[in-house]
């Protein structure tokens, strides 16, 4: 598993989104099993900032494509202020935007392929402050969930230093919503 980078807190969402990104996700599926785990498959995703659209295509676990602009019908549309993303850049909270590839097998493709709802992330900074990050998964607005955590667990649990059920039995995570399907997106994060 490749480590999540460290990004320069002046970098402009625009040049995280459509640089870096797609080069810290070809580092870390290059050092995975996604090719063989994802050999024959597809993955799409949309990073909504404000209506600045950014969209990626994983194919066969290898191959990223990047293109400015929307997609039809993506697995999971990201969105999120421009004024939280810039947050997230600053405080370097960028864990839950760069390390969604981190790990990819063939558990989180099917999780991501079968789940259809959608869930607000609130992230509590070390300020005070809240970034909100809502995931779409597969076009569905319902049932939809809230996960409030702070962004010390957040970057825990998506560099693998955690799991979910830990966050939540401990208190670390507290989720408000459609229980049955927060614990549907289990996978995604394990």
């Amino acid at each position: 598993m490749a480590s999540i980078p460290t990004i320069p807190a002046d970098t402009s969402v625009e040049k995280l989104l459509s640089e870096i990104m797609p080069s810290v996700s070809k580092d870390m599926l290059a050092n995975s099993n996604a090719a063989t785990e994802l050999a024959g498959t597809e993955i799409t995703m949309v990073v909504d900032v404000s209506g600045d659209l950014y969209s990626y295509t994983l194919k066969n676990g290898a191959n990223v494509e990047f293109k400015k602009g929307d997609i039809a019908n993506p697995k999971l549309r990201l969105k999120v202020s421009k004024d939280d993303m810039e947050k997230m850049i600053k405080t370097q909270n960028l864990d839950m935007i760069l390390g969604i590839q981190n790990d990819l097998n063939k558990a989180k493709y099917n999780a991501l392929n079968s789940l259809k709802g959608s869930f607000v992330a609130e992230i509590t900074n070390d300020d005070g402050s809240i970034v909100k990050l809502q995931a779409i998964l597969n076009g569905a607005i319902d049932p939809s969930s809230v996960f409030k955590m702070s962004a010390k667990d957040t970057s825990a649990l998506m560099r693998k230093e955690t799991n979910p059920v830990n966050l939540f039995m401990s208190g670390a995570m507290k989720i408000e919503g459609d229980m049955a399907f927060a614990m549907g997106t289990q996978p995604l994060f394990s």
